[in-house]
């Protein structure tokens, strides 16, 4: 692989696509954070659902009509995709931990 400017412009293209999905993914989780149980999830998995098909739709579109280097652009979605994933379910956990918490602490007061 040469690193040329179809490289780069990939290679920014795909991590940038996957820093937006992750954004919006921790921005619809502190949606969720200040709702109820029930619609946190409600919210958390329509949230999901959305972001990857439009997640899907954007990379096709991409891939199809953009001159790009489409290897170099997969990589580098998925790398940072997974990224923002494992923070997005470290946080949410960690919100839902919290949330359990103090709702079983003022259950006992």
């Amino acid at each position: 692989i040469y690193m040329t400017d179809s490289f780069w412009f990939s290679a920014l293209l795909g991590a940038s696509l996957a820093a937006v999905y992750s954004v919006a993914a921790l921005w619809i989780g502190s949606i969720a954070q200040r709702s109820s149980s029930r619609t946190f999830m409600m919210i958390v998995m329509g949230g999901m659902v959305a972001r990857i098909f439009v997640a899907v739709i954007t990379l096709t579109l991409v891939l199809l009509f953009a001159p790009v280097d489409q290897t170099v652009l997969l990589i580098a979605f998925f790398a940072v995709f997974t990224v923002g994933l494992t923070t997005e379910t470290i946080m949410l956990h960690r919100r839902q931990k919290d949330i359990s918490e103090s709702e079983s602490s003022s259950a006992t007061d």
